[in-house]
């Protein structure tokens, strides 16, 4: 998992050169202007979802993980919790081979709060619980780069 606020990070720095090329189309890019759903960047190998929901409590939230992508999630407006866990330390329902998802159950190692410009680089390793309300649920506005592996 990489943490780090978009302005302050060094694309260079980034060791997997698609989650670079995800934070440098970010910086260049207005991403409030995406439309929600899926937006092509360079066809499977880089896209971005944007969605906008409200956050939940932590009993609602799931962790998920994929094995195909790499999910670079950025936070556009509001502000959520993200869980993260390694996914052998979780247990595991099976895999969905055409969703790239499968969901897990189990503690967290770590929680990041993200806020506007914002991001978190999840490996397929990293399970990640997204959406967790931070002070009571609100409304958030995200962009999820999907990176291919």
């Amino acid at each position: 998992m990489i943490f780090g606020h978009l302005d302050q990070t060094d694309c260079n720095e980034i060791g997997h050169e698609g989650v670079r090329r995800a934070l440098a189309y970010a910086k260049e890019h207005d991403l409030s202007l995406l439309e929600a759903g899926r937006n092509e960047i360079d066809g499977d190998v880089l896209f971005v979802n944007a969605c906008s929901y409200d956050t939940r409590a932590l009993e609602d939230c799931r962790f998920e993980a994929h094995r195909r992508y790499i999910d670079v999630q950025m936070v556009l407006e509001g502000q959520e919790r993200i869980d993260v866990q390694f996914v052998d330390a979780l247990e595991a329902e099976p895999f969905d081979e055409e969703a790239d998802n499968m969901f897990l159950d189990g503690a967290a190692a770590a929680s990041v709060v993200m806020t506007p410009d914002t991001f978190v680089a999840c490996f397929p390793e990293d399970a990640h619980k997204p959406g967790i309300a931070v002070n009571g649920s609100e409304p958030v506005k995200k962009a999820v780069f999907k990176v291919l592996v």
